[in-house]
Formats: structure tokens, C-alpha cells, sequence
């Protein structure tokens, strides 16, 4: 059982329909990072090329940016349970298909492509809705504790899936990886069922292309919204997509399943200890250097990870990972809390859902990452993309005094 001083820690925790989409959480959120490592190592079997791995990152990627964006308004008129039970159950029906293609050896690389890109059109909806959620399960003084335990689930689960995963690929293959992750969805499925959740307000008055144009319009007038946007763009796709060369990463070192699943699984083992951290830490007045500086220097870190790789240093790429995660979770739990907190309710889903879009980045970015080391090297790639991203973490910090002046006073809700 839960003690009183974990409540008080993490206060989300009191509200029984946020422990019950917590526990779900788990479950779906587990089997995504399985068929993240599923799909990445399948391709590799199958074709052994850069280039396929940054086709399957697309394929990943570019029907959820386009669903983000309509995601958003969807998730500000329709009630929430209900999208989350659709999505589940459509996640449950395709990774199925997959499971039953590889198990039959019917499984052709057009096949992953084509479930990707399904899954990721689905995922579209359902991760802006995830991120618009918090108001229907908690109170606003417990947003702080309710995104930092939804990032718990994702960053621990990028260290247990894919260590788990690279055991499973080890011993048993990528088909039992898939039959894993679709009882996982199904799992999600059964508990939202029994989660109550009021219905949004509808928005009756207005177009579904003038509400999201209004989303679009909130974060490019308000600067502390459009940097910390832009951030995570950049952030995910020039920096965290390295993972999605994870298994060309391994073949540099010279190893094989086991450590593939070792190096994932240290990204999510930083971003556990990132979380944790951050989660338990107080008001901090100098929160926009601390957000920006964990970016930096987690870009740093990530290029320390690819030169140890080419260099065949396991040990040292492993904790490179590790600390580069860790110092991300600086700036991206605070820069997602921080929206969180000044966002107006009525563009919650619109806005948040935009943001997520960053995360469907990280297998767009490797497709870049596999372009450029198609012409060069991994390393160079990866050092490109810190550099970007560097350059315009210190521009931001320069001109915008919103970032500078954050923890200074109290986040209020922005007025739209």
C-alpha cells in the first residue's frame, strides 16, 4: 500500500479514476515501447540498412504530425474515455495483425511500413487527448505531480521494455514482442472501461479549422509558448532521435540482441532518475536556465554516446545514454508542466496536442540521422543535430526574458 508520504510527494495519486488510468497507463504505454523495439529489430533482420530504418521512422511519424493537429480539436469537443477506448481498441486490432503476420512468416517489410503508419495515425488521436487529460482525473495544484507520474510510466518503460524486449528477441522473436504488446493495449482497453470521466464542453459555435487555427494562433502570439514548442521540436527531432539508429549504434559496438535492449533500456533508466528528481524538487526561481541547461547538455551527452559508439566503447555509450536522458527530463517535464499550468482550458487540447507532435518527431529525425550517415557517419550525424539544437537553446534563452524570468513568480493561466 501506499504510504502518506507518497502522497504528499505525488498528490495525483489520491484521485482513485487518475491511480486506475495510471495503472492502464502502464500497460499500453509498455506495450508501445515493445513495438517500438519489435518493429526497429525486425527491420534490421530484414533488410540491415540505415536508410529502411529511417523509411520505418517516417512511416512512424508523419501520419501522427497529421493527426496531432486535428487530434487536438478533437480532444477539446469529444469526451476523452471514449477516444482513449476507440484508440486502445484500434491499437489492439493492428498490433494483432502484425502478430499474426510474423508468426505465420508472412511478414513483409511493406507490412511493418503500413501497420507503422496505421499505428501512428491512430496514436495522432490518441496522444493529444493523453496530454489534455489531467483537469478530467485531477485538480490544478496537482498537475506538477500528475505529468511527472505520466512521465514516470513512458521513462520507465523506456528502461524495462527494452531490456525485457531485447531478452524476449533473444530467446523467443519478435512475434512473441507483438502478442506481448497487444494484450497490453486490450489490458488498456478493460480499465478505461471502468474509469468515469465527465464529457467536454462541446464547441458548437465555431469551425474544426478555426479552432485549430486559434491553437496555432495562442502559441505563435505567446513566446514562452512558441520556444518551448519549438524546443521540443528540436529537441526530439535533432537530438532524441538517435534512438531510432539504435540497432546501427549496435553494430558499431560489435553486439547483438541483448545489448541492444541494454542501450534502450539506459535512456529510459536516465529518464527515470530525471523524473524522480525533477518530480520531488520544489519551485524553482531560475526554472528557464535549468530547463534550458538540461537541453544543452543533454545534447552534449548524446554526442558523447555516438563517439563512444564508434569508438566501440560499450560501458561508456551506455552511461553516456543514461545521463543524456536524465538531463532531458530537466526541460522536457518542466517545459510540459509549465504549459500545463498557463494554458487556457478551453485550448488545452489544442495546444498540448500541437506539442506532442515533438514526439512523433524522434523516428522523423531518423530518417535524417540515417540520410546524413549514409554520406558520412552516425557520429556525424548526431554532432549536426546537437549543434542545431545548442544554437537555438542559447538563442532562446537570449532573447526571450518569459524564459529567463520563469520560477521567479507563480505560472498563472495565460488569457487567450
Amino acid at each position: 500500500m501506499a504510504t502518506p508520504r507518497l502522497f504528499r510527494r505525488f498528490p495525483a495519486l489520491l484521485y482513485p479514476s487518475f491511480r486506475r488510468y495510471w495503472y492502464g497507463s502502464f500497460a499500453s504505454v509498455s506495450a508501445s515501447n515493445l513495438l517500438y523495439v519489435g518493429q526497429l529489430w525486425l527491420i534490421e533482420e530484414m533488410t540491415g540498412s540505415e536508410i529502411n530504418l529511417g523509411v520505418l521512422g517516417a512511416m512512424m511519424a508523419v501520419p501522427g504530425i497529421v493527426m496531432n493537429l486535428a487530434g487536438g480539436v478533437i480532444a477539446d469537443r469529444m469526451n476523452k474515455r471514449t477516444l482513449l477506448l476507440c484508440t486502445s481498441l484500434c491499437n489492439t486490432i493492428l498490433v494483432g495483425l502484425l502478430t499474426i503476420l510474423d508468426l505465420t512468416g508472412l511478414v513483409r517489410v511493406w507490412h511493418v511500413y503500413s501497420i507503422a503508419a496505421a499505428f501512428s495515425f491512430i496514436t495522432g488521436i490518441d496522444w493529444p487527448v493523453r496530454a489534455s487529460i489531467y483537469p478530467s482525473l485531477v485538480r490544478r495544484q496537482s498537475y506538477l505531480s500528475a505529468v511527472s507520474l505520466n512521465a514516470f510510466v513512458w521513462q520507465s518503460n523506456r528502461m524495462l521494455a527494452p531490456a525485457l524486449g531485447g531478452v524476449i528477441l533473444w530467446f523467443a522473436g519478435t512475434s512473441v514482442v507483438f502478442s506481448i504488446c497487444t494484450l497490453g493495449f486490450l489490458v488498456m482497453f478493460f480499465i478505461l472501461l471502468t474509469i468515469p470521466m465527465h464529457d467536454s464542453e462541446p464547441s458548437v459555435n465555431t469551425s474544426a479549422w478555426r479552432e485549430l487555427r486559434d491553437g496555432v494562433r495562442f502559441i505563435f502570439i505567446h513566446p514562452m509558448f512558441r520556444w518551448l514548442t519549438l524546443l521540443t521540436f528540436l529537441g526530439m527531432f535533432f537530438v532524441q532521435s538517435y534512438v531510432q539508429q539504435m540497432s546501427r549504434f549496435t553494430a558499431l559496438l560489435g553486439q547483438g540482441e541483448r545489448e541492444f535492449g541494454l542501450l534502450l533500456a539506459a535512456g529510459g533508466l536516465g529518464s527515470v532518475i530525471g523524473t524522480i528528481i525533477v518530480g520531488s524538487m520544489r519551485r524553482k526561481r531560475r526554472l528557464g536556465y535549468v530547463m534550458l541547461g538540461g537541453g544543452i547538455t543533454s545534447a552534449a551527452a548524446t554526442f558523447a554516446f555516438a563517439f563512444a559508439a564508434n569508438n566501440q566503447r560499450f560501458f561508456l555509450a551506455f552511461t553516456c545514454a543514461v545521463v543524456g536522458a536524465l538531463l532531458a527530463s530537466f526541460f522536457l517535464i518542466n517545459a510540459m508542466t509549465t504549459m500545463q499550468l498557463a494554458v487556457p482550458h478551453h485550448l488545452r487540447g489544442r495546444v498540448m496536442g500541437i506539442n506532442t507532435i515533438g514526439f512523433n518527431l524522434v523516428p522523423l529525425g531518423g530518417l535524417f540521422l540515417g540520410l546524413v550517415a549514409d554520406r558520412s557517419s552516425l557520429l556525424v550525424a548526431v554532432g549536426m543535430g546537437a549543434t542545431v539544437y545548442c544554437v537555438f537553446a542559447i538563442v532562446s534563452l537570449i532573447s526571450s526574458s518569459s524564459l529567463r524570468q520563469l520560477g521567479r513568480t507563480s505560472i498563472r493561466e495565460v488569457q487567450a
